[in-house]
């Protein structure tokens, strides 16, 4: 019974997203210790990706189609290890550009059915939470995003765009939601089917990449 209540819970969406975010708000003006925030992300982000692995492949039900890291946003919570990893500033432009927008879509939209494995909820909330985490954290460096970086950031996702359409094509799956709409409740539901919501997607992340390079050009 327990496990059950936690799960239904864990399930409703808004709520965790909710709780995430007023702890995402404590993070931003309560807590000042660098280190502490980059600690707690990086186990973050190592636990997410571990812990919904293992578990997909260990319960056989990880599907190639499905789970691999090849949505926009899990695509950038890998570079996010990658960057603390190699201690590289080469990313943190196009991370925090993909963060930022995508951590608050994640937050305010759901792309899983309720009846998929309640470890792809966790590992959603942790994700964007991951996301919106690292945003928080360069802006408190007052790291400044350039207008190259952010044409470089661009072509960067047009270029993966275009190799997930032939990989979409190839496999017959649906990263990044190029031949149907994502599951779940989601922006997506009012929208006309196929292509026009992709372009609506689009656009929307065109505006997100212009609102996030305003607030970080001139810290």
């Amino acid at each position: 019974m327990r496990l059950s209540i936690l799960e239904n819970i864990l399930r409703n969406h808004s709520l965790i997203c909710i709780i995430l975010s007023t702890l995402l708000l404590i993070i931003f003006f309560k807590i000042k210790n660098q280190k502490l925030l980059n600690d707690v992300l990086l186990f973050s982000v190592i636990i997410n990706l571990i812990t919904f692995n293992i578990i997909l492949i260990g319960t056989d039900q990880f599907d190639i189609k499905n789970h691999l890291p090849l949505h926009l946003c899990y695509l950038t919570e890998v570079a996010i290890l990658a960057t603390y990893f190699f201690n590289s500033k080469l990313l943190i432009s196009w991370i925090v550009l993909n963060g930022l927008g995508g951590g608050i879509t994640g937050f305010t939209n759901s792309n899983l059915d309720l009846n998929v494995p309640i470890i792809e909820f966790i590992h959603l909330y942790l994700s964007h939470f991951n996301l919106l985490l690292f945003s928080i954290i360069t802006f408190k460096k007052k790291f400044i995003i350039t207008k190259i970086n952010f044409i470089k950031s661009i072509i960067i996702n047009a270029s993966i765009f275009f190799l997930i359409i032939i990989l979409n094509n190839k496999i017959g799956s649906n990263y990044w939601f190029t031949l149907d709409k994502p599951e779940g409740n989601n922006l997506t539901n009012i929208l006309p089917d196929w292509p026009i919501y992709l372009f609506v997607m689009i656009i929307i992340g065109i505006i997100s990449y212009f609102i996030t390079y305003n607030l970080f050009r001139t810290k």
